[in-house]
């Protein structure tokens, strides 16, 4: 039984090489000409963080392990009051402070949910579906197909928002409310009774959405473990395609180099392990 457990030590640790190098890596990227303070909410596994300060031109990288579902967004016109307290003008998680910890309140931001590695798969999609703030791109690292591929939403759609769906700070239009999160009733937010196709009817409001953002709401699905670019305010001229981001997201092996001090640790320590109990 003794000799038998460097044996079971080291497929151990081979399982738990493999898992860490399932992990996807999401880069989100500032590209807007103001601050933006990302929001991060997790299911089931965690990030190493539920919020932080992105000021213009500035990215950061993230590890996203197997198996994690969350969502991400970002918050605009954010400050601390007298007392320390922050909160932000769109997207304000009401947590008081940067990170947002916590239940998500669904407020009314444009957001990308992903789920990493589901089945075998990844899955993501942007969503409008309580209202917009910002325009989002997220570019897959292995666009291969059309049902993986980026998709973006880069219209400003508070330019378009009807009057009584404006989230107006002196007299400028700041965000935009879906009629789903501002009148809440079935119809509008096609739940029970209305929650077929059939009885699922387009409004104004989701029109307006749907007309200059055609793929928002829709799920993309990509091979497990694909690293994302998530950019907030990407130019409208950019097309669906990988080359716009290249430069940051570069192919999947030279995305994962530039993050080693970040992965160093993790290998490291495993990596000595394996050769330990090989040797």
């Amino acid at each position: 039984m003794a000799e038998r457990l460097p044996t079971i030590f080291l497929l151990a640790s081979l399982l738990f090489l493999s898992g860490v190098l399932s992990m996807s890596i999401l880069t989100i990227e500032n590209k807007c000409n103001y601050t933006v303070w990302p929001a991060i909410f997790s299911w089931q596994s965690q990030v190493s963080t539920t919020g932080f300060t992105l000021r213009s031109g500035e990215a950061r990288a993230l590890l996203a392990p197997s198996s994690w579902r969350g969502l991400i967004s970002g918050r605009t016109l954010c400050s601390n009051d007298l007392t320390g307290k922050f909160s932000c003008i769109t997207g304000d998680c009401e947590s008081g402070k940067i990170e947002c910890p916590g239940t998500y309140s669904w407020s009314q931001v444009t957001y990308v949910f992903l789920r990493i590695d589901n089945g075998g798969i990844d899955t993501y999609n942007i969503s409008v579906e309580y209202g917009y703030n910002l325009p989002i791109k997220v570019v897959p690292a292995q666009s291969s197909s059309r049902r993986c591929m980026s998709s973006s939403c880069v219209v400003d759609l508070n330019k378009t928002c009807p009057n009584d769906l404006k989230k107006l700070v002196e007299g400028k239009t700041i965000g935009c409310s879906s009629a789903c999160r501002k009148v809440n009733t079935s119809e509008t937010c096609c739940s029970h009774d209305f929650k077929s196709k059939q009885k699922c009817k387009p409004t104004l409001y989701t029109q307006n959405f749907e007309r200059v953002c055609p793929f928002t709401n829709r799920t993309f699905v990509c091979p497990n473990s694909t690293d994302y670019v998530i950019t907030f305010c990407p130019s409208s001229s950019l097309n669906n395609t990988r080359s716009s981001v290249t430069p940051l997201a570069g192919p999947k092996h030279s995305s994962r180099q530039k993050l080693k001090p970040i992965l160093g640790t993790t290998f490291i320590a495993t990596t000595s392990l394996l050769l330990i109990h090989i040797s």
